[in-house]
């Protein structure tokens, strides 16, 4: 065997198994946090009302914290499941126009915060439905949505659409930044491009995971994933056929955001929202700094 096939194989097997045992510790610690954070306030809640008035923030704090850290895990899973083949998607019958409506509602607000204009357009009149994996629609949305709003300056516009095309709905969001490097380009759809600059320009702002897991969604789900950017922006555009492939359905794995009665949000695609727009304001709050100093 060609050694440098052998030392890609290697680095692959390292690779998923750092993956799988990081989102296995991710897990394990968040679910030791999720079980405090909920036994704690119940007793605040009977014990101390009035301590747990003014703690409030603490525990919104530990909520936005465990949510960002359920996003990561989520997104290492899915890694290791993508380089491992055996992502599958869970079909069921989608309202996509429903669905991306209400999460966008959520990262609009978000984006006002950020200084970031995002708008949605939506044509669809009555409802088409078509067989997709929810998880997966809500990770194509949010990973898009993310890289353009993170790319973007304070003051400009992101617009996001899903129009009805002939036999397929187009699902485009589209920025106003500087654009991909040509470096990132060249690698357009692998797994940590995008994380450091190699020509010593810095780290990127992400780990270089969203193209990379949209375009495996995608793939796996029959749609298809185009690219184009330029100095004046940067759009993507997914296609999405009303007639795909057949498609072999995965296993109904527990979703990694889930909702209790300790504070947790009441839906999955809520509580994904939310995590989000936490990775918005951690980078916010980042660069404020930067410009203070």
């Amino acid at each position: 065997m060609n050694k440098s096939l052998e030392q890609q194989l290697f680095e692959q097997n390292q690779r998923g198994a750092l993956c799988s045992g990081l989102s296995h510790e991710i897990y394990q610690a968040l679910s030791a946090i999720r079980v405090s954070s909920g036994l704690l306030r119940q007793a605040m809640d009977k014990e101390s009302p009035q301590a747990w008035g003014q703690l409030g923030w603490v525990f919104e704090n530990i909520d936005q914290s465990t949510l960002r850290l359920s996003r990561v895990a989520e997104n290492l899973q899915d890694l290791l499941q993508a380089e491992r083949g055996t992502l599958a998607p869970r079909l069921e019958a989608l309202d996509l126009a429903e669905q991306y409506s209400e999460a966008m509602e959520l990262l609009q607000n978000g984006a006002r915060l950020y200084g970031v204009d995002l708008q949605w357009e939506c044509d669809l009149s009555q409802p088409v439905f078509l067989s997709a994996d929810s998880d997966w629609a809500d990770k194509i949305l949010l990973h898009l949505v993310t890289n353009a709003v993170l790319c973007s300056e304070r003051g400009q516009t992101v617009k996001a659409a899903l129009h009805l095309r002939d036999q397929a709905l187009e699902l485009t969001v589209e920025d106003q930044g500087p654009g991909l490097p040509d470096w990132v380009k060249e690698h357009l759809f692998e797994a940590f491009v995008g994380q450091y600059d190699p020509m010593g320009e810095g780290a990127a702002a992400g780990a270089g995971l969203g193209l990379y897991l949209v375009h495996m969604y995608t793939q796996a789900m029959g749609w298809k994933l185009e690219l184009s950017s330029s100095q004046q922006g940067t759009k993507a555009c997914v296609w999405i056929p009303f007639a795909s492939a057949q498609l072999q359905a995965g296993p109904a794995d527990e979703p990694t955001f889930r909702s209790d009665a300790c504070g947790w949000q009441d839906s999955v695609q809520r509580s994904r929202v939310l995590a989000e727009l936490g990775v918005w304001q951690a980078r916010k709050i980042a660069g404020d700094e930067q410009e203070e100093v």
